[in-house]
């Protein structure tokens, strides 16, 4: 006698079944990893506005020239770094919009310009400026933003950069 032998394998019930569960479980997971991607762009963003601060104050050192940072004025989606010209007698040192073309007029040479990501805004018609001696700065700060948090970074007027913290 003969005993039946048995299929090894799922049924379509049992796939399924593991389907929904596992559409499930990843709809319950997608917007805490949304929220965790926006948030670690923004951070990354507060990270090189930090940066580009210390650069733009150890530029003005090395070329014993002033460095400004400017947010663009017209909007909140950009910042340029540039190195000023020597003191101009009429008193006007130009300025920088880094969604014009040219970004600098009236003097300033860009050194950097950083375009934001499309989530995240910065304060805007900002602008710090380091002096070359000693590296001191127009005390401000400036604010890096998505829909849901906001990271500030200041810089005094001795020249320290106060980083955000999360």
């Amino acid at each position: 006698m003969r005993i039946p032998s048995r299929q090894a394998g799922f049924t379509i019930i049992e796939l399924m079944t593991v389907m929904v569960i596992a559409g499930v479980l990843l709809a319950l997971a997608l917007p805490s990893f949304n929220e965790t991607l926006a948030r670690r762009r923004l951070e990354g963003q507060a990270n090189e506005l930090v940066t580009d601060l210390s650069y733009a104050k150890s530029e003005a050192v090395a070329r014993n020239r002033s460095v400004l940072l400017q947010t663009n004025p017209g909007g909140t989606t950009c910042y340029t770094v540039a190195v000023l010209p020597d003191p101009d007698p009429s008193g006007s040192a130009g300025s920088c919009n880094c969604t014009a073309s040219p970004r600098c007029t009236g003097g300033p040479t860009e050194l950097k310009t950083v375009i934001l990501t499309n989530d995240v805004s910065i304060t805007t018609n900002k602008l710090i400026t380091f002096e070359p001696v000693r590296g001191t700065a127009n005390a401000d700060s400036i604010s890096v933003q998505n829909v849901s948090r906001t990271y500030t970074v200041s810089v005094a007027a001795n020249g320290r950069i106060v980083p955000f913290t999360p």
